[in-house]
């Protein structure tokens, strides 16, 4: 996977800081795995399609099949 920008890793941290406020605010917090994805994805060693993929295999191992509203991909 090609080297990401500074600039692009600060977006990348802003988006993942977002999406952990919006987890918190709903009385949950992410797992030490799931934050341990995020930073590989932030750092630029993961795409997002990568970083979906593996949350996705997380969560699946540690809760089970989980079903997303309008999420097309199999579980």
């Amino acid at each position: 996977m090609p080297a990401i920008t500074e600039q692009e890793k600060a977006r990348r941290q802003a988006r993942i800081k977002r999406a952990i406020a919006s987890v918190q605010l709903e009385g949950l917090e992410p797992t030490k795995a799931a934050k341990a994805i995020l930073a590989r994805y932030a750092s630029g060693g993961l795409t997002i399609e990568q970083m979906g993929t593996e949350i996705r295999a997380l969560n699946a191992r540690e809760f089970g099949p989980i079903h997303v509203s309008g999420d097309l991909r199999p579980s």
